[in-house]
């Protein structure tokens, strides 16, 4: 099974989620096992990253309006600065990190400011 990130968002006063569709394969986030395994390191408390290692426990995990998403940016941030000294497999650590940069961007660009984002791997 594998995991997925899935983004859209909330308008103020409309209960429906507009999803954002997102191009193949940036959508994809790993199989279940390899991800927990990968989530599970202990590099992340001391790197800083809280909310995307629990990934490791968790499935799945919620990022909702602009302050979390300013958290995941930090998140995103810290997995870059750090991504050298994390001990696994360069391809998925790359194609991993590329995918969050990717849906988070693309997310926070096309989200309204009055709206509530929300970004989703499960």
């Amino acid at each position: 099974m594998s995991r997925q990130i899935t983004i859209g968002y909330q308008e103020a006063m409309v209960e429906a989620i507009t999803y954002i569709e997102i191009q193949a394969p940036y959508f994809l986030f790993g199989t279940q096992q390899t991800s927990k395994r990968f989530w599970s390191l202990p590099d992340w408390e001391r790197i800083g990253i809280k909310q995307l290692s629990e990934l490791g426990e968790l499935d799945p995990i919620y990022f909702i309006g602009w302050d979390m998403m300013a958290d995941l940016s930090n998140e995103i941030r810290l997995l870059q600065d750090n991504l050298d000294s994390i001990e696994f497999y360069p391809e998925i650590k790359a194609s991993w990190l590329a995918h969050l940069i990717y849906c988070y961007q693309l997310l926070v660009m096309t989200a309204p400011r009055n709206s509530s984002p929300s970004l989703v791997i499960g």
